[in-house]
């Protein structure tokens, strides 16, 4: 959305400072040669860049939760100038972590009290904003792991997504492809290929019913670009339930000639290809750019089946788009992290209530433009972090961070039992599949209550046809049994709890549109 509750001196000025400064935003397209070198100089002087930003913005700015934790940890500015010179960025970073300098996801949210020590702190999330950076519109993170939350944008944010975004494009000879979105929040992606001079054919969203400052801000949008040669789409809608009309249009668009690379969710890519197959329709030279969930082998199959390709995009709203895919990949989700725009360490810290950890992302942000203010802030995910060359154009450039199996850890919990570590994704997505048929994307599993009890829906698409519930569920609990350990535990205390049940229905979408293997219902 465009505008959001805020009051109307708020909404007023971000409307002005979009007016005023749209035009010049759209006619200035970033150029690849000047992103490869902006991304040079700033791997040049990243050490610098972080401590610049510490000072402007935490340790200039009262408000600041993360000057609070510094200096519970007797952390002044000259005491983080001499850590990061003795440990260098990451290792400065994990210094800060183990002493306590970090903010949780739910803190982060504002959900959840923060303890160091002796010391209690609570902060609100609008703490975190950038303190300089006046926003020219709002967008709402997704809510999937709790209430969505309005986060403020400026465009040299965008500019600055935009040249990381031109340089994986190059990467993977997708720089002349024209670009369509089926995103509910669209905004950002819709202003992020115009400034790479390839504005959208269309913008169409999901799922009804588009908020009305969504709709009314995206419109307003589209007219204010008119003034310009770069003409934006107004927001339209075609049903997540309608792929096949998504595959017709990309089959009339590659009769033309057109490459076209769409941006949407990975569930939404790998049902518009099922659809194209099923109707006889090559999408060789459609590149689905997909965000928002977990990219696995079987995903990328699909995709693959129909013709067109995959580009994996990993990103959360507060902190911006984190890394693209590698030209030259080890598995289907390896990504290239934009060391450039970031630093990253990871902590261990349990999950939910039960014995597991994972090593959980921090991130801290290193652009000026970044709508908010991170210090080792949790995103909610954990993955693994790999240091190596790979040949691809990214990795000459000086991006040799890769990330991988990026899950996120605010997952299900039933019965106790957790979802983190565990193979479902291999379940749903290729041993049921293989025993039922259908295809990854007719399975999901729901963590819903039940009269105070805890329920685990085992969801099959009405697509699949007769299926024995009994004989599904037990399949479901097998194959988690069949790896051992902790799955085998979960499994075996779900069998005896009758906490799974099956449902026959078409798997559920949250309210962006995403339709996750896994999600809560509650």
């Amino acid at each position: 959305a465009l505008l959001m509750p805020g009051g109307w001196a708020h909404d007023i000025g971000m409307v002005a400072r979009l007016a005023r400064d749209l035009l010049p935003f759209l006619r200035t397209p970033v150029m690849i040669d000047d992103a490869r070198a902006v991304l040079r100089r700033r791997l040049q002087v990243r050490e610098q860049r972080f401590l610049h930003s510490a000072r402007q913005l935490i340790y200039g700015h009262a408000r600041s939760p993360h000057l609070r934790l510094l200096r519970a940890a007797g952390c002044e500015y000259g005491d983080l100038e001499v850590l990061v010179a003795r440990e260098g960025l990451e290792g400065a970073l994990a210094h800060l972590a183990d002493a306590g300098v970090y903010v949780t996801f739910e803190e982060f949210k504002g959900r959840k009290e923060a303890v160091r020590g002796g010391q209690r702190f609570q902060f609100a999330e609008d703490e975190f904003n950038h303190p300089h950076m006046p926003p020219h519109y709002e967008v709402r993170s997704g809510g999937t792991r709790g209430p969505a939350t309005a986060v403020g944008v400026n465009l040299a944010f965008v500019a600055d997504l935009a040249l990381n975004t031109s340089l994986a494009l190059s990467a993977h000879g997708l720089a002349q492809h024209a670009h369509l979105i089926w995103l509910v929040v669209g905004v950002t992606p819709v202003l992020l290929y115009a400034k790479l001079a390839r504005p959208p054919v269309a913008w169409v969203y999901p799922v009804r019913p588009l908020p009305l400052v969504a709709q009314v801000g995206g419109r307003y949008l589209a007219a204010l670009s008119r003034l310009s040669a770069s003409r934006l789409p107004a927001p339209a809608f075609l049903d997540l339930r309608a792929p096949g009309e998504l595959a017709d249009r990309l089959a009339a668009l590659r009769r033309r000639g057109t490459p076209v690379c769409v941006t949407t969710y990975a569930s939404s890519a790998v049902r518009v290809a099922i659809a194209a197959a099923e109707r006889g329709i090559d999408l060789s030279g459609v590149c689905f750019i997909t965000l928002g969930e977990p990219f696995t082998e079987a995903k990328g199959r699909l995709i693959a089946a129909s013709g067109a390709q995959a580009l994996v995009r990993y990103a959360f709203t507060e902190g911006g788009i984190i890394g693209y895919a590698c030209a030259a990949p080890h598995g289907p989700d390896d990504l290239h992290f934009f060391r450039d725009c970031y630093a990253l360490v990871q902590r261990q810290r349990p999950v939910s209530a039960s014995d597991i950890t994972v090593g959980s992302f921090l991130f801290s942000s290193l652009l000026p433009t970044a709508p908010k203010v991170l210090l080792n802030v949790e995103s909610g995910d954990y993955g693994v972090i790999d240091e190596r060359p790979c040949g691809c154009e990214l990795g000459s450039l000086g991006l040799t961070t890769h990330l991988s199996r990026i899950r996120s850890f605010e997952k299900l919990s039933g019965e106790g039992m957790t979802f983190v570590q565990t193979d479902l994704l291999r379940v749903l997505e290729e041993v049921l599949p293989a025993r039922f048929g259908g295809t990854a994307a007719d399975y999901q599993v729901l963590e819903e209550e039940e009269n105070g009890i805890l329920r685990l829906s085992l969801i099959i698409s009405p697509r699949v046809g007769a299926v024995d519930e009994q004989v599904a569920r037990d399949a479901f609990l097998e194959a988690l049994e069949q790896n051992g350990g902790f799955e085998r535990l979960a499994a075996g205390v779900w069998r005896r709890a009758e906490t799974v049940v099956v449902r026959r229905q078409w798997p559920a979408a949250t309210k962006a549109g995403k339709i996750l293997p896994f999600q809560l219902a509650r």
